[in-house]
């Protein structure tokens, strides 16, 4: 073999090594990729999601349960004052100078009834609703005034008024042009509605000013300098050996966060003030959609104080014969888009699936899940 032969051989034996992908080869290889992609894509997407809704299951849990505590808390203390538990509002005297019509702590408990909300009535979930004032009357009550509040229509509303906390020895009693209450170191300040009680008599003052003693007691003065202050031609009947107290008052509602529509709602709350109305609004608890509650009544006023019936709240004619208060709460994810169409639900005895008959399906894909529990006021459901 010559030479020019085996460089022939040698030059058609690179070019096949250097021979490329043909036309076919590149397209299965594109589409092999593409499918594999596709699939790791698929699984990450679905990861996702799973991940999503978990997390979204798991604060809906967290969010009901703790506005569920919450209310409670707060609902099982109502008409707690101290040892003023067996005394009628007749036994309580107010000093305060003009007091709004809303301060009406002897009921202990107040609720308030959104309309066309009772048990088996339709009232569908609206996207994105506007809050709106309680003076449009969308709520109603017998005998309870309410301070204006922008809620979200649909839900009911609740105000509770106790004692907080665990109350001071009134050492003494100074009457005058200022009358001046010392008594042990309690957490008060200037401002506060305070309930003073000896258990056969009440009165409700404003400490208008407080005074710390050597940390060891305080003055507190009962003044006309304050709003809405005392009327000092009023004394105070409770004398030294009593009790002082803070009083506390809690207005609980759905409403939304700085009152803008399209925030989620919220379980709210609004503590007395100074001046003797409900204060600034403070959210609790993000995604709780609707409160609805009822009263269990001792409509028979037994021994047993037990409930005879639950019922809304315009139908509650005497407040002092509410024992218990049961409380539904549908609460719903933060997020959108949460499920492929609208999550049916059931809510105070009716479903909301679109079928004739029932509500409306919502008009989002939010997950939602409804949290019920019964409350006993454990200064009514004694026996006496």
């Amino acid at each position: 073999m010559n030479h020019a032969t085996v460089y022939m051989t040698e030059i058609s034996a690179l070019r096949s090594a250097m021979r490329g992908l043909t036309i076919i080869e590149l397209l299965i290889s594109m589409v092999l990729g593409l499918t594999l992609a596709a699939g790791v894509t698929q699984v990450y997407v679905g990861n996702s999601q799973v991940e999503r809704d978990q997390e979204a299951r798991a604060r809906m849990q967290e969010n009901g349960r703790f506005a569920i505590y919450f209310l409670a808390n707060e609902l099982r203390m109502a008409g707690y004052l101290g040892c003023l538990a067996s005394l009628a509002a007749s036994d309580i005297n107010s000093t305060l100078d003009s007091a709004p019509a809303s301060f009406q702590p002897t009921t202990g408990l107040q609720g308030w009834e959104a309309s066309g909300t009772a048990p088996g009535l339709v009232y569908n979930s609206t996207e994105d609703v506007a809050v709106i004032s309680t003076t449009t009357g969308w709520v109603t009550s017998g005998g309870n005034v309410l301070d204006t509040t922008n809620a979200v229509p649909g839900s009911d509303i609740v105000r509770v008024w106790s004692a907080a906390g665990t109350g001071a020895v009134i050492n003494s009693v100074t009457p005058g042009a200022t009358t001046v209450i010392n008594s042990g170191m309690i957490d008060i300040v200037e401002g506060d509605i305070l309930l003073l009680s000896d258990c056969e008599r009440a009165d409700w003052v404003q400490a208008c000013d407080v005074t710390e003693l050597g940390g060891v007691s305080i003055n507190t003065e009962l003044s006309s300098g304050c709003v809405p202050g005392n009327d000092t031609s009023i004394r105070v009947g409770t004398q030294a050996g009593g009790e002082l107290a803070k009083l506390q008052g809690s207005l609980l509602y759905i409403g939304k966060s700085g009152n803008v529509a399209t925030n989620p709602p919220g379980l709210f709350r609004r503590e007395l003030s100074a001046t003797a109305t409900a204060g600034t609004a403070e959210e609790l608890v993000e995604g709780i959609e609707s409160m609805q509650i009822l009263f269990g009544l001792n409509a028979d006023n037994d021994n047993k104080k037990s409930v005879d019936s639950y019922v809304i709240a315009n139908q509650v004619t005497d407040w002092s014969r509410v024992v218990s208060v049961r409380i539904s709460l549908l609460v719903q994810s933060i997020e959108d888009n949460m499920l492929p169409a609208p999550q049916p639900y059931t809510f105070q005895g009716v479903t909301y699936d679109g079928a004739s008959g029932n509500g409306a399906l919502p008009e989002d894909t939010r997950l939602r899940r409804v949290f019920t529990t019964t409350i006993t006021l454990r200064n009514r459901a004694v026996g006496s």
